[in-house]
């Protein structure tokens, strides 16, 4: 369908694109073919370019890709923020399926979780229940840190975010690798020597990338001595705060009380 204005904002086209709303300008009538295999099938099963690319540059060049970003180069990127809550939605789906699977080394699950106090029962339901809030207090933590300790580059608060988002998403990408490692276990039951192998490997891992991704992001600017150093007061940073803000929590829910303490963060 040929049209010398955007059907949709009426500017003039002048390219494929429209220059006012960014319409394609051929802009196809729906017929019954069209319907089922773009509409449906091509809308249903179709996944954004952008989600690979971000995904992939979030694994093996966070700090990098992060940087490319601030700089300028957005097109092939996907929204880093949308996607790292897709993925934490995945996660959270993946854990909930997997424990409603029955396998042989556990033919019952327990429906209702025993706590030694009602603040146990309270931390539980709101790790449960904000565990997006809280994956992504990571987000500010991070780019506070790195905000304090990288200055070279001279970013701001909001681009230290952008590369705390990238390496978020790496770490739950990583995390989703790992739930699905644990699938196997429903056909080959693991040991459960093997099983705690796997988590503290999958952990490990997802911490060092913290690491990785700063070095990645700010290598080139500091010297090796620098940068280690630096990173280094990053966790020591992040693991005050991570303290400081379960003591507030755990406070609040206690009524400042304290105490023992029994629950399950994330499943």
């Amino acid at each position: 369908m040929a049209n010398k204005n955007c059907l949709n904002c009426n500017k003039e086209l002048t390219d494929k694109y429209c220059a006012g709303c960014g319409q394609k300008a051929d802009t196809h009538r729906i017929t019954f073919k069209r319907f089922i295999f773009h509409d449906v099938l091509h809308g249903t099963f179709h996944v954004e370019k952008g989600m690979l690319y971000t995904a992939k540059q979030a694994i093996l060049r966070p700090g990098k890709a992060a940087i490319d970003y601030i700089s300028g180069k957005r097109q092939p990127f996907y929204n880093v923020f949308y996607l790292n809550l897709i993925i934490i939605g995945l996660i959270l789906f993946l854990r909930h399926y997997y424990v409603e699977i029955p396998t042989d080394s556990s033919d019952e699950i327990p429906q209702n979780r025993e706590y030694i106090n009602e603040a146990s029962k309270s931390m539980d339901e709101i790790f449960s229940h904000k565990s997006k809030l809280i994956i992504f207090l990571f987000v500010p933590f991070a780019a506070l840190n790195s905000f304090l300790l990288f200055k070279r580059k001279k970013f701001n608060l909001s681009e230290h975010s952008i590369i705390a988002g990238m390496i978020l998403l790496g770490m739950l990408l990583t995390s989703v690798f790992g739930n699905l490692f644990f699938y196997l276990s429903i056909f080959y039951p693991f040991s459960s020597a093997f099983a705690d192998f796997i988590s503290y490997f999958i952990t490990t891992l997802i911490i060092l990338q913290i690491g990785y991704g700063y070095i990645n992001a700010f290598g080139s600017d500091y010297s090796k001595l620098g940068v280690s150093y630096r990173v280094l007061l990053f966790y020591v940073l992040l693991c005050i705060e991570i303290v400081i803000l379960f003591l507030i929590v755990f406070g609040f829910v206690s009524d400042w009380k304290f105490g023992k303490l029994n629950f399950s963060p994330f499943g």
